[in-house]
């Protein structure tokens, strides 16, 4: 039986926690005595409280107050909601209730009709003093002030210190001197992009909220500094820097008021507005979301015959370029036919009226800013939105230009060829500080300062072209436009379109509105770019024509959803916890623009994902890999304890040093190798998951589907489960809007004998290792020294190898003729005078060549290094970044299978480029745990080019030649398994070279099927008479082992696994006891290698290839349930004991 035991994990007392009680929900069996099964029916409020008066009775009650204490003030306040709303918060409004109760800086992320102000009046008058209510207009300052007055006493228009405050932005930066020392406890915000958008606004808010001058100040340098990373070439002294300064913010223990922010769509760019977060801890914005149930359409009707069909309860935005003067002509246009028109303009009670019925149609901007996009929230009778021309936005394009972005997008466009490599591979914010130096003459260094002097020619040349464009010239994702003397960039705004035909589908009793958008198109070239750039947020958009649509329908649709409540939707909260913060990053981005904070050092993103009538808010985070490891404290036997036959793996927390990356798994205050006290621990994580586990309605465990994923899984479930129990397991094989949303569908449980394999690999791994190390040590004296039970045998292939080459030395004689490389063995050194050889075409035949596999993690590896000469420790690096960008499917694989889905990927890619013919689906093999690895989505390498260029934040990932180039390599690799049998033409040559004669068949030429994606290596070879390059070197009759050598025996001989086999490579040249050629790419054995090697092959029993392809069947049978993992480890564990019995001179052998 093993039982894994969590230092500093306990809720009551910090100590120990054993797994199984942590899965229960309680604390460890010193502070909680008893059986877990006397719980397992208790609610977790229920819980919490029992388990409390029991550690009061007891005397043990520790730190488990917080959590009770926690959960009784969010009863009360809870309470207090139902008393004054006089119903139940749901899902949404219970999340933000909880983050209020325990005093959070935070955003509301919900489509409106969520309950939003509801939940933060119901607040504000349950604290009723010191409390500011900030809003954008007068007229939404009385409604405030209205709904208020009727629950608590209110102070509209002025300051009330001893109570409720409802001010609008306008007042607050016009009587500041006179609010100055005001001091709130709490400051809600309705609308923040007044405080986004301006600086000294920032800095009253900041001052009311009482944050010291000196915090701010240390904020603001350390936004400086962040920008500064880019400009600098030597990053490691700025990071330290910027790591001392956020412990100095995060250490600052004084009051300030809690902010809260209810809505809020532009994004903080100013160093004011950054710093503001650095302090706060969460973005002053909130999370887009895309929920809505409308019918897109279009048309080239007229605006009069629109509003006609449609009738009262519509809202016309006009694209800006027409400007104000347009807005007032459509307006009279329609009153003239007696339709009543109003203009939706700021500062008029046009909203009033038209809520009322008094109005039948607004008129408006279609301005993302304007008050016709962003502030009309009337859903019973806002039915229809009209855009009067593509809604666009549009910059200069001579200063555009000088982002080497959109250099890349126009000179693509316009025929001048520019460095798309150097590009590229810049990340958006190298790109900016770019279009910074050469707007402003700033200095770059290092890799930057020399991009900026390559880019610049390029840059005159795209500007003086740009002279020269009349009219407009369309991109793929923007028109060119010359507008008098001027020349602009013009992009559809799809920004606008989705807020602005948001407003005709609202939230009503928690099912949304029916309504209608229709584009009234002006420019059908713009509105094919508007509708590819819908498509990015939207998949599947596809707008219809308006003739084709049944009005009476959907107007009746349009009068049921608003009498009777829409369709309606499941809310739910969730926490959703990764692996990685790329992969948290590209997911929250996948479902639109989340929002950020930051709990206890730990980055999270909140989102909106919304699968039909299922909307999740998560919270998306990364546990940065493990959260624990075998402990290294002195404890049992190397961090594994053994009483009365059990097993108890004892596991701590991770603390990494910040400047020389190390990890160790123990509490250290410095870093045991460089001395530095810049230490960050896992358990800040941990800490931060319980947090938010203790906000939501359920937890969502996204670990990588592997082993390792699942003991992260397993770790991360123990660590929350006290704070909240409902946890579920969610496994994809591919980062996408799908793959994402299938996994949310089909849920799973933790998988405990997949766990219990990587308990058995781990503990073997640390006592075999350990104890290997440990001889080693003794024998020789270093401390680089290490051992494992799979690196030994592999080291062992090198030793071999190296030692056979090494004995078989000789001379290679090698004849290149064309692109064919002959090599010739002799012991003796060979004479060759000649240098012209005779080659001679003996046969040719042709042959039907099967199209190879997609890569499994093997071949993957195999081809990469093959190709690029990439070692297998990059390629995995650079295969994990494509798969957490959404571009591949899983990397860690033995599978070659292909799914339905990846047969389409095939057939659509291949339909594309007119390559249909060639198509023929393949499964290759039965369906296993994983798929092989492949594309997500039907795009060569080319086409992610093109968008990358087109959208550089697309991927959250910076790109490097390796990753287009591993890319290209996987996608034409998959694409070329659906396809065809290819023809391969063979020839047999003969080359006669003075008295020597060779006969060798080579593969000339390739023809149809899978041969038009993925070519094999051909040969091209002159005849007759030709001149051919002799070389004589010293060499071996014995090949040097490669990556690829290692690797696919490794997979023959089943001592690794895919996500083992980098590692064991990357383990042997760390310590030194072998290194890789860079001339010839191979590994070779060093002397330490081979001594060490010598030393450890005398304990066959731990080291053997046999025995360590058994252990491995062994693990795999302990991952199907149907071998006990502890019988293994005591079978390990009697092993060691003969070898710790050994004399002290047998150990030094």
């Amino acid at each position: 039986m093993i039982t894994s035991v969590f230092y500093s994990s306990c809720p009551n007392c910090q100590g120990p926690l054993e797994d199984y009680r942590a899965l229960a929900g309680l604390p460890c069996v010193k502070c909680l005595p008893g059986d877990v099964d006397a719980y397992k029916n208790l609610k977790l409020e229920e819980k919490i409280k029992v388990v409390y008066n029991l550690l009061i009775n007891s005397g043990k009650l520790g730190k488990y107050w917080e959590l009770y204490y926690t959960t009784e003030m969010f009863s009360e306040v809870i309470n207090y909601f139902k008393q004054t709303v006089g119903k139940e918060p749901w899902s949404l409004q219970r999340l933000w209730l909880r983050r209020l109760s325990e005093r959070e800086n935070f955003s509301l992320s919900a489509p409106t009709g969520m309950g939003k102000t509801t939940t933060l009046i119901s607040y504000s008058t349950y604290i009723s003093k010191g409390v500011l209510y900030v809003v954008p207009t007068k007229s939404l300052q009385e409604q405030i002030c209205k709904k208020i007055s009727a629950l608590s006493q209110v102070s509209c228009g002025k300051v009330d210190p001893n109570g409720i405050s409802v001010l609008t932005v306008s007042y607050l930066n016009k009587n500041f001197e006179s609010v100055r020392n005001y001091r709130p406890s709490f400051v809600a915000v309705d609308d923040a992009d007044a405080i986004i958008k301006s600086g000294k606004t920032t800095d009253k808010l900041v001052e009311l909220m009482g944050i010291p001058k000196e915090v701010y100040e240390d904020a603001m340098k350390l936004v400086r500094l962040r920008r500064l990373l880019y400009l600098r070439e030597n990053k490691d002294e700025v990071m330290e820097t910027i790591a001392s300064l956020e412990r100095k913010i995060t250490s600052f223990s004084g009051t300030i008021a809690q902010l809260v922010v209810a809505s809020a769509t532009l994004r903080p760019k100013g160093v004011k507005q950054k710093a503001l977060r650095y302090i706060s801890g969460f973005d002053i914005s909130t999370a887009q979301t895309y929920a809505r149930n409308i019918v897109d359409s279009y048309s080239s009707g007229s605006i009069e015959e629109m509003v006609e069909k449609l009738g009262s309860g519509g809202l016309i935005l006009v694209s800006r370029e027409y400007g104000k003067a347009k807005i007032k002509e459509i307006r009279d246009r329609l009153l003239s036919m007696g339709i009543r028109a109003q203009l939706a303009t700021s500062g008029q009670r046009f909203l009033e009226d038209f809520s009322l019925g008094k109005t039948d149609v607004l008129v408006g901007s279609a301005s993302y800013y304007g008050v016709a996009v962003r502030g009309i929230d009337e859903p019973k009778r806002l039915k229809y939105v009209l855009f009067y021309g593509v809604p666009k936005s549009r910059v200069k394009a001579e200063d555009s230009v000088k982002n080497p972005f959109t250099m890349l997008r126009v000179s693509r466009l316009l025929g001048v060829k520019v460095p798309e490599e150097e590009i590229l591979t810049l990340s958006p914010a190298e790109a900016q500080a770019i279009k910074i130096a050469l707007m402003t003459g700033q200095k770059l260094q290092g890799r930057l300062a020399d991009t900026l002097d390559k880019l610049e020619p390029y840059l005159e040349q795209v500007q003086e072209v740009l002279k020269h464009v009349k009219g407009t010239v369309k991109g793929e994702t923007f028109l060119l436009t010359r507008r008098g003397r001027e020349l602009f960039l013009e992009y559809p705004d799809v920004i606008t379109y989705l807020q602005g035909s948001g407003r005709s589908s609202r939230l009503i009793n928690g099912g949304l509105t029916q309504g209608l958008s229709v584009v009234l198109v002006d420019d059908w070239e713009a509105f094919e770019i508007f509708k590819k750039k819908m498509n990015f947020l939207i998949q599947g958009f596809n707008p219809v024509s308006f003739n084709e649509i049944n009005l009476e329908e959907l107007k009746g649709e349009m009068e049921r959803t608003r009498r009777e409540g829409g369709n309606k939707i499941d809310v739910r909260t969730g926490l959703l916890i990764v692996e990685s913060p790329t992969k948290a990053k590209t997911i929250s981005k996948m479902f639109g623009f989340p929002s950020r904070r930051t709990i206890g050092g730990a980055q999270v993103y909140e989102t909106v994902v919304v699968d039909k009538t299922n909307v999740y808010i998560l919270d998306v985070m990364a546990t940065r890999g493990h959260i624990t490891d075998l402990t290294l404290e002195e404890k049992g036997y190397y961090g594994v304890e053994l009483k009365e036959g059990r097993i108890y793996p004892l596991y701590s927390h991770l603390y990494r040093c910040i400047s020389c990356k190390k990890v160790v798994s123990m509490p250290v205050d410095s870093c045991p190798y460089c001395g530095s006290d810049l230490i960050s621990s896992s358990l800040s994580t941990v800490n931060a998951m319980r947090k938010l586990a203790l906000e939501v309605d359920e937890v969502f465990i996204a670990t990588d589907p592997d082993v390792e994923g699942e003991k992260i899984a397993f770790d991360v479930a123990v660590s929350i489960a006290p704070y909240n129990p409902r946890i579920s397991r969610v496994k994809y094989h591919e980062v996408t809007r799908g793959g994402i949303i299938e996994a949310l569908r089909s849920t799973s449980n933790l998988d405990q004998n997949t766990v219990n394999s990587q308990i058995v690999r781990r503990v073997e791994d640390r006592w075999v290792g350990f104890e290997l190390s440990r001889l080693l040590k003794l024998r020789f004296g270093e401390r680089n020294h290490g051992a494992g039970r799979v690196q030994t045998p592999v080291l062992g292939w090198i030793v071999k190898r190296t030692n056979e080459y090494k004995q078989n030395m000789g001379w290679i004689l090698q004849v290149k003729v064309g692109n064919y490389l002959l090599r010739e063995y002799s012991k003796e050194k060979p004479t060759i005078e000649a240098r012209e050889a005779e080659v001679s075409i003996l046969e040719e035949r042709k042959d039907v060549m099967q199209p190879p596999p997609p890569f499994s993690t093997e071949d993957l590896l195999i081809e990469a290094y093959k190709w690029f000469r990439l070692p297998a420790e990059r390629v995995m690096r650079v295969a994990q970044d494509l798969f957490e960008s959404g571009l591949i499917t899983y990397h860690r694989t033995d599978s070659h299978h292909v799914s339905s889905k990846g047969m389409e990927i095939a057939k659509d890619y291949l339909t594309s480029v007119n390559l249909l013919v060639h198509y023929k689906p393949r499964g290759w093999g039965s369906e296993g745990t994983h798929e092989a690895i492949r594309p997500t989505r039907p795009i060569d390498v080319e086409q992610l080019k093109r968008e990358i260029g087109e959208n550089p934040t697309l991927l959250s990932v910076k790109f490097s030649w390796a990753h287009f180039a591993l890319y290209d390599l996987i996608f034409r690799r998959f694409i070329a398994s659906q396809m065809r049998e290819s023809e391969g033409i063979f020839r047999r040559f003969r080359i006669n070279l003075g008295s020597k004669s060779w006969e060798t068949e080579l593969l000339v030429g390739m023809g149809g099927g899978f041969s038009e994606i993925y070519k094999y290596k051909l040969y091209q070879l002159p005849l007759g008479k030709v001149s051919v390059e002799v070389s004589v070197a010293r060499g071996s009759n014995t090949r040097l082992l490669t990556y690829a050598d290692v690797i696919k025996t490794m997979k023959d001989k089943n001592i690794g696994r895919p996500s083992t086999y980098a590692k064991t490579i990357l383990s042997l040249l760390r310590h030194g006891y072998v290194v890789e050629s860079k001339k010839r790419a191979v590994l070779v054995a060093t002397k330490k290698g081979i001594t060490a090697y010598e030393f450890l092959d005398k304990f066959p029993s731990l080291t053997s290839e046999d025995l360590t392809a058994e252990l491995l069947t062994k693990m795999d049978m302990i991952s199907t349930g149907s071998l006990e993992p502890a019988s293994v480890l005591f079978s390990i564990l009697d092993q060691l004991k003969s070898l710790k019995a050994l004399p002290q001179s047998e150990q030094e052998i």
